[in-house]
This record gives structure tokens, sequence and C-alpha cells, in this order.
């Protein structure tokens, strides 16, 4: 049996799938990279598609240097990244969003028997990429409010899940540090009855007045963002167990401080860039 590959569709197929890949990446994993260079991506993927066709003697040296050569290389080339892990999780990405286009094009246009044009089914399979990757990030972004927790307080150590919940903006008017809620039960059958209360004033829905005991305890430690974050010491409202009951949680985090050091972070990157360029 011999095949019969015309060059042009080749290329018109590769490109559309390499574009496809590239912007699912920069969404899925929100790359914040220009459409001119995903384009322009696309498009160096797609020349040297067709030049490894064109060179290699056999279909599976065409394979080898298209997967492990050329496609890490448009990855790169786009997304710049630097750090060895940052690139495979990019890659990985990148793959997923081929196969899952791939294997969408084969079930919309073979599996329908030609029903539909084959650019129709392009068109369709890359509205199902798109839906999947929507998804994913939505389902990203529920999981990334979670954190594990540890509290060190009294010689003990209790760590459990909490809720990252930016409209927690609960304040110690006393300290002026954030406050963060957890389950009075919890707190009691680690450290015991709390000792050095004070009550906070605090809203909330359905409750326009309302007084939240608060203790301070030596450290609160957390992951958020791929960095440690610390507080020491912190302060935590000892809340009603029915505010944690059914909940996959035991303890709400006041992140208010974490976006307040983004923010300075970013604006000394700013500084430092301008300080080198000004050099």
């Amino acid at each position: 049996m011999v095949y019969a590959v015309y060059i042009d569709v080749l290329a018109v197929n590769n490109f559309f799938v390499d574009l496809a890949a590239l912007t699912a990446v920069n969404i899925l994993l929100k790359k914040r990279v220009r459409a001119l260079r995903i384009l322009s991506g696309a498009g160096i993927g797609t020349l040297g598609s067709c030049l490894a066709f064109v060179i290699c003697p056999n279909p599976a040296a065409y394979l080898l240097a298209v997967h492990f050569l050329l496609n890490p290389l448009v990855l790169y080339f786009c997304f710049r990244e630097k750090s060895g892990k940052v690139f495979f999780t990019d890659l990985s990405a990148g793959y997923f969003a081929f196969l899952v286009m791939g294997g969408a094009v084969e079930w919309v246009y073979a599996d329908g028997a030609g029903f539909l044009p084959y650019p129709v089914s392009y068109a369709a399979a890359a509205m199902l990429l798109f839906f999947g990757v929507f998804w994913c990030g939505w389902k990203l972004k529920k999981y990334g409010r979670y954190t594990r927790v540890c509290i060190c307080h009294q010689g003990e150590k209790l760590s459990l899940k909490a809720l990252l919940d930016s409209g927690n903006l609960l304040r110690d008017p006393y300290t002026g540090r954030q406050v963060s809620m957890m389950d009075r039960n919890v707190y009691e059958s680690v450290f015991g009855a709390p000792q050095a209360v004070r009550l906070i004033p605090y809203e909330s829905l359905g409750c326009r007045h309302g007084l939240l005991e608060a203790v301070t305890i030596e450290k609160l430690s957390y992951a958020q963002s791929g960095a440690d974050r610390v507080q020491k010491p912190a302060v935590l409202g000892l809340a009603d167990h029915a505010l944690f009951e059914k909940k996959t949680y035991q303890m709400i985090i006041n992140p208010q401080e974490l976006a307040k050091e983004d923010m300075e972070m970013k604006i000394e990157k700013r500084a430092g860039g301008r300080h080198e360029q000004s050099r």
C-alpha cells in the first residue's frame, strides 16, 4: 500500500494543531504570552515539520525529529522557560493538548464517517479542546484555593486543611494583623482551652454585629502559589464548629497580607529591572 501525502495539507494540519496546542498551554498554565508569539511558534513548528518530512528518510526518523527535537524547541521559543521543571510541565501540557486535538479530530471526522468536512472537523475538535482546557483551568483554580497549614503553639503542632478566602477581610484592631479563623473544637482538642482570649468585633452575612474570640499563636505556616508563607506570630479567630460542619477544611486563611507581599515583590522586581536598564 502506498500513501500519498500532500505537503500543503500537512502544513495546514500541523499549523492549526500547533496553534491550538500552544494556545491551550498558554491558557491552562496562565503564561500570558502574546498572540503574535503563539502564531510565530505555530509557524516555526509547521515549517520545521515540513522540512523534517522532506529530509528524513523514513517515517520513524520523522516522528523522532518532530517529537524529541522540534516540539520542545517550539515550546521553548514560545514560553522561554529556563527552569527544567517548568519546561517539563509546559511540554507535558503541550503533548496533552496534541493528543486531545488529534483524538478529537479522529473522533469527529473518521468516526463520523466523513459527515462533516475536514476543516469543520478541525474547528469542532478545537472547540472541544478549549472546552476541556477551560474546565481543567476552573478545576485547578478551585483546587488552588486549598492548602495544608501547620500551627505551632505551646510546644504542640497541628496540621490541617485550610481554605484561602479572599473575602475574609477581618483584622485584629489591637495588633493590626489579619485574622484567620479555625474550628474551635479542633483547636481545643490539641491546645486545650484557649488562654488570653480577646474579643474582635466583626460583621458578616446574616450578622451585622458580632464578637469573635481570638488568640495569638506562635507560628502559622503554609504553602501558597509555590511559595512558603509564614506568619509569626499569628492571630486565630475561634469560630463555632457549625461554621465548618460538613466542610472538607477546618480553617479559613486570610490572604490579604499575601496579596500585599506579592504586590511589594512585583514593585521591587520592576524597580530592579528599571535600575538595570538605566545602568
